[in-house]
């Protein structure tokens, strides 16, 4: 019988591919405490921190065949779960300070690459530059600047419905490209 708990991410990886139930349980076995606490950090209740994690894990093992993880495998499933907490945060689960609380976190085994947050950057001004004009600008006052629409509406002289609307517009222009490269990003690499 095969000591899993001596095979390296790759090798479990490869054997979870192919349907080995063992070479899952390792994996599971070697990351569930560290994500667990990801999720603790974020969200300080067990039940729902145990529901994240299982949701990620019971997706592994269901897509198995098609996970592609050329990266390093905590990171990878570390960013499922930072994913996960963040639609849950978008449903309104959890408290605002989500992020604060995950940037605190002890992640030395996973470095975050600053390039590809630069350039992640980059791709979001890229597509709220090509917003049309009066779009991109009532967009970034709600944003950068966080006013609320009636402030945005009596800046710029215009109803709090085409704030809505505009924003509307701004919203659903960036929420293709940018699924896309979250589906990217989470399942191709």
């Amino acid at each position: 019988m095969a000591n899993y708990s001596s095979f390296t991410d790759q090798e479990l990886i490869e054997l979870l591919r192919e349907g080995d139930y063992e070479a899952f349980t390792a994996i599971y076995n070697r990351y569930w405490k560290f994500l667990f606490d990801a999720a603790y950090n974020a969200n300080r209740n067990r039940e729902d921190c145990l529901d994240i994690c299982q949701t990620v894990f019971l997706w592994v093992w269901e897509n198995r065949g098609q996970v592609k993880i050329t990266t390093n495998l905590k990171g990878y499933l570390y960013t499922a779960i930072k994913y996960k907490i963040a639609n849950q945060i978008r449903n309104g689960k959890y408290r605002e300070g989500l992020f604060d609380d995950l940037e605190r976190l002890d992640t030395r085994s996973y470095q975050v690459n600053e390039l590809e947050i630069k350039e992640l950057k980059n791709f979001i001004d890229q597509l709220i530059s090509e917003l049309p004009d009066r779009c991109r600008e009532v967009f970034l006052l709600s944003r950068t600047e966080h006013l609320s629409h009636k402030e945005i509406a009596e800046r710029l002289g215009i109803s709090e419905k085409t704030v809505d609307a505009h924003i509307i517009v701004a919203l659903k222009k960036l929420k293709a490209p940018l699924e896309s490269l979250a589906f990217i990003f989470l399942f191709l690499n």
